[in-house]
């Protein structure tokens, strides 16, 4: 394990590994990405009911609505927000080739606490 500073601290990812918990840094740093470029491109309003929770690897990106009318809101638009995330994403590296709405994902992951 890395040590940080000659303490007795150790990297948070080495503590998560060692629980067996499977943790990528780097999938969750591109999630991390993902959910911002989501945000900035379709608002802080509509982003409220609306996460991203994964990437998968045929580069489509999965998001959260918190019900049936925001995921068909969001699939009229499916072809505009596509094009608007991999001009925001270009600099990354990423790119996204389709998104997906999945409001049964909303409960599932919890997120009607966070709003």
């Amino acid at each position: 394990m890395v040590k940080l500073n000659n303490s007795d601290f150790e990297k948070i990812e080495d503590i998560i590994k060692g629980l067996g918990i499977n943790y990528d840094s780097d999938r969750q740093k591109t999630l991390d990405i993902l959910s911002s470029a989501w945000i900035e491109t379709i608002g802080n309003k509509i982003s409220k009911f609306s996460k991203v929770y994964e990437f998968n690897s045929d580069n489509v990106i999965k998001i959260a609505c918190s019900d049936s009318i925001v995921a068909n809101e969001l699939y009229k638009e499916e072809e505009r927000i596509l094009k608007e995330l991999n001009n925001k994403l270009m600099k990354t590296g990423i790119e996204i080739k389709g998104i997906k709405f999945d409001y049964r994902k909303w409960k599932e992951k919890n997120y009607e606490e966070e709003t």
